[in-house]
């Protein structure tokens, strides 16, 4: 401490502190410095709490896509609860990359073949298609159904019917007609109303095919994405954060993937 106050009183030019017998004093200098500093530094202290105070109340901030959330996230959530009745989670579905370096998301569920710009990635499961239909078309060769119904395409998705018949080595059938919409969504609710055959993400869509909202016409086949997990640098430090991730990571691998 002295070694500092010398070395801030050669910066300044000017002693802080008389040095006698009695020990040390402030100057009229240090007084005034004393001061400000005092408020400075409260300041500093109310802010932090502020900021503390309000991270607490957001809990953990976690960016998933729509379809990620609605249909696998959203049914599971009770359980966390129930397991974990004192975590607090801000989970937010916005369209588009999430930029973790800035501070507004803790960690992100992403779909993507391998990791890529920044954050702490960690794989979660691979990602499979499989062509699904209204129950009344159980066991029909998916090509047949085509050919009454429309396919069903989701224009935001990267891989759609031609990746899922290029992993099963055949060609695409002319549809009767085609859909589009722009969420796996509103595609997969389409295809349980009967209005097509849709293209369902697994481990997304488990639970359609579990309930037997809609029924699969062929076998899964994986398209090489997968989802995963990407932190905040220094977020899985935070017990909250890991405390999620463990729970999510748990509740996929407990999850089957059903077949056709």
């Amino acid at each position: 401490v002295s070694h500092g106050v010398r070395t801030l009183e050669d910066r300044l030019g000017i002693p802080l502190f008389r040095r006698d017998a009695r020990g040390l004093s402030l100057t009229p200098a240090g007084e005034d410095l004393l001061a400000e500093a005092t408020r400075a530094f409260d300041g500093l202290a109310r802010a932090m709490q502020r900021v503390t105070e309000s991270r607490g109340r957001a809990g953990l901030r976690v960016s998933a896509a729509p379809t990620f959330a609605a249909r696998w996230l959203l049914p599971r959530l009770p359980r966390l609860r129930r397991d974990h009745p004192g975590l607090s989670v801000a989970i937010s579905t916005e369209q588009g990359w999430v930029e973790l370096s800035d501070g507004r998301f803790d960690l992100a569920i992403r779909m993507a073949e391998e990791p890529s710009g920044s954050g702490d990635w960690h794989r979660l499961v691979p990602i499979s298609l499989v062509p699904v239909a209204a129950p009344a078309h159980a066991g029909v060769a998916v090509a047949a159904v085509l050919q009454r119904l429309p396919a069903i395409h989701v224009t935001s998705a990267k891989e759609d019917w031609a990746s899922w018949w290029a992993q099963r080595g055949g060609t695409a059938p002319d549809p009767a007609s085609s859909l589009r919409f722009d969420t796996v969504h509103m595609a997969i609710d389409a295809a349980a109303q009967g209005l097509g055959v849709a293209l369902a993400r697994l481990p997304v869509c488990n639970d359609d095919l579990s309930a037997g909202r809609v029924v699969a016409l062929a076998e899964p086949a994986e398209i090489g994405t997968a989802y995963w997990l990407v932190a905040r640098p220094g977020a899985l430090r935070q017990s909250n954060a890991r405390l999620f991730a463990g729970w999510l990571m748990g509740e996929l691998s407990a999850t089957p993937v059903p077949g056709r």
